[in-house]
């Protein structure tokens, strides 16, 4: 019997990547005078952990007593539209998903990302492979905070030591899970390490 209960993956660079990623989030805190980096650093948290109707509304978040009516929003929003369009999935996602759920392995996601940002998890219907799913914009929690890692192992129901997370991020998908006690894979597809995996298809040497 597989010593892992449970597989938990990032999602972009990790399931799906943005084959045409322009930062349109980036250019858009640039544009408010945001320099500092703690300046940028709390905007960029109030945009993975909370949700907006519009990027109008992040802003007026990030920067309620700004002066933002020369922002183009609508130019913004394109792109934001545009570059998630480009989410294509990675050529052995689906097929490794569907062989963890073979081997009856629980499955769950934990990704930082800004609410438009979920569509393509849905459109390509990934969410029939996962138990549970915890999304940075739903949770008000990002990676590598050790409580979103605690809540998918409670809401898993098994031990920290029973779960491998899989991921293109160090600090968040290897440090941050194996500081509470869980396995951790790096998935490295540029090969720029030598103790990770290239695909996905090497998380099974793991379990």
């Amino acid at each position: 019997m597989s010593h892992s209960q449970a597989v938990i993956f990032d999602l972009y660079g990790t399931l799906l990547y943005l084959a045409k990623e322009t930062k349109p989030y980036a250019r858009l805190f640039a544009e408010l005078g945001l320099q500092r980096p703690e300046e940028l650093k709390e905007a960029r948290h109030i945009a993975l952990t909370e949700n907006f109707e519009s990027l109008v509304d992040l802003v007026r978040r990030i920067n309620p007593n700004g002066h933002s009516k020369l922002i183009d929003f609508v130019s913004y929003e394109r792109e934001v539209e545009e570059e998630r369009a480009s989410a294509t999935l990675y050529p052995e996602t689906r097929d490794v998903l569907e062989k963890l759920g073979d081997r009856e392995l629980k499955l769950g996601l934990i990704s930082n990302l800004a609410s438009p940002y979920r569509k393509p998890f849905f459109d390509f219907g990934l969410d029939q492979y996962f138990d549970h799913i915890l999304f940075s914009c739903d949770v008000g929690l990002t990676k590598p905070d050790s409580r979103i890692y605690q809540r998918m192992i409670d809401q898993l129901n098994i031990n920290p030591e029973q779960a491998l997370m899989t991921g293109d991020k160090v600090h968040a998908d290897v440090d941050g899970p194996r500081a509470i006690g869980m396995r951790a894979v790096h998935l490295d597809r540029s090969n720029v390490t030598t103790n990770g995996i290239l695909t996905l298809t090497g998380t099974f040497d793991y379990l």
